[in-house]
This record gives C-alpha cells, structure tokens and sequence, in this order.
C-alpha cells in the first residue's frame, strides 16, 4: 500500500517548485524557519490558523478554489479524525445553510458517486453566473 503525503511533505515540494529556500518562505509567511522545518518533516503538527494557511497558500500562488490551494487545507487536518479544513469550517461557522446541508446528505446516505454528480452540478450553476 502507497504511503499518503503528508502536510509538510507537500507543503515542501510545492515551496521547492515555486523556488523558495526555507528561510525566504518562513519570513514572507511569517514562521519562525525552525517550525517551518519542523512542519515539513512533521515533527510538529501542520498549522490550523486561517490566516497561516491562507499566507502560505498566496505566497505559493495558488489562488482560492484551486486544486492546490485545497490540497493544502486538507491536508493541514488529515492527521485528525473527523475534523473540517479550517477554510471549509470558516465558511460552515459563517454560512447557517451549511450544517443543513451537511445533515442532509448524511441522513441521505448519498453515494460517492451521488456526491460526485452533486458536486459537478454546482460547479456548472457557478460557471453560468
């Protein structure tokens, strides 16, 4: 079975990728470069600040909605169970439709696939605006 990439696994090669040196990425997000170390080799949790992820997403470049933008937020959680990306709680805290919603498709016991056709649905409502 293939070993799943970690927070600091990926936040390490995107900051490569964008050429980024450690400590000219720590201070621009503003990290101590110790605990950005420490991040990427996962000797502490990643960061579950908003404003920290979000730095760390714009310095990379990825824009809100992007697949890498959201690879990043959920794998800041994905060593916990059952815990929301702080971006997706942020809006569910601030949106009160939201934890209906939510209930909705659990009390519905939507499949993956049911889900999927959801979620394609939505996104060609939002492109038509």
């Amino acid at each position: 079975m293939a070993k799943r990439e970690t927070f600091g696994e990926y936040l390490r090669a995107c900051r490569l990728k964008a050429g980024f040196g450690l400590r000219v990425f720590a201070e621009a997000v503003d990290m101590q470069p110790s605990n950005l170390s420490n991040v990427e080799h996962g000797r502490i949790p990643p960061p579950q600040d908003l404003g920290i992820l979000g730095r760390i997403a714009e310095t990379l470049g990825f824009p809100e909605g992007s697949k890498e933008r959201d690879r990043l937020f959920d794998l800041a959680v994905a060593h916990k169970k059952q815990t929301l990306p702080p971006d997706v709680a942020a809006f569910a805290a601030r949106t009160p439709g939201i934890p209906v919603m939510l209930r909705t498709l659990q009390n519905r016991r939507l499949t993956k696939e049911e889900i999927a056709e959801l979620t394609r649905f939505i996104n060609r409502k939002r492109r038509k605006r």
